[in-house]
């Protein structure tokens, strides 16, 4: 197969990732994404198959260009995929979570695996061994949680996530960076744990924009894979292609 584009239209920001096999030859990160922009990439690196995955929605022009090739796939969980979904509410599935899910089965092919995917919401999904997504859990994200408790209430200020471990806070600011990210901190510290005692072997993958800061500061066996749902959208679309074949 030659070279392969997969854009990650999430929340904040697009991801955009040209591979050749499994392999990241180019990676973007833009504001806004355009159609001439993936234009511009399909024809620089001559690829041969798009595939994106959007957790908003499309305008009607990037949903028209989208359609026009039989060669540009627009993820959906009604896409052939490597392992089943066992999610009870699949239209309702964010397809970031979709995409980590592939990225972690690419990564470690028929294994337990935990992806934390630490973005605007931290997101924690399973997928077993026998090819099977189960589910998991969304919670706020770092930034999400601090802007909460400025909105939500008359004095509380605005601060930003901090990068270290701290366990308690010595004034307003310190308090609020304490609660909203140690308190994350331990969140997915005991997500992980419970995990364990029901998964055998669980591999634990943190992605996102924030995963850096869980990484940095959770002292159990971590994957680092920054790049997980790109990674995902191209397991996701050399599946389709191979069965297209």
């Amino acid at each position: 197969m030659n070279a392969k584009l997969t854009i990650d239209i999430g929340n904040s920001r697009t991801k955009l990732a040209v591979f050749t096999g499994k392999s990241i030859q180019h990676i973007e990160y833009l504001d806004k994404l355009t159609i001439s922009h993936i234009r511009r990439t399909i024809k620089k690196f001559d690829v041969s198959y798009v595939i994106v995955a959007s957790v908003q929605h499309l305008t009607k022009s990037m949903s028209s260009f989208i359609g026009s090739s039989e060669n540009i796939f627009l993820l959906s969980t009604e896409m052939k995929l490597p392992f089943e979904i066992k999610y009870k509410t699949p239209k309702t599935l964010g397809l970031d979570r979709l995409s980590g899910m592939a990225g972690a089965w690419s990564l470690f092919p028929r294994q337990n695996s935990l992806v934390v995917d630490a973005g605007t919401c931290i997101k924690y999904d399973i997928i077993r061994e026998d090819a099977k997504y189960l589910g998991g859990n969304i919670a706020p994200g770092l930034t999400m949680r601090l802007k909460a408790m400025h909105l939500l209430t008359d004095r509380l200020p605005q601060v930003e996530p901090y990068e270290r471990y701290l366990a308690m806070g010595t004034d307003t600011k310190s308090a609020l960076q304490v609660g909203a990210c140690t308190g994350a901190l331990m969140e997915v510290r005991g997500f992980i744990e419970e995990y364990k005692k029901t998964f055998d072997k669980l591999n634990i993958l943190l992605t996102g924009g924030d995963g850096h800061f869980f990484v940095n500061n959770l002292k159990t066996k971590i994957f680092a894979a920054p790049n997980l749902v790109l990674q995902g959208l191209n397991e996701i679309l050399d599946y389709n292609v191979q069965k297209q074949g």
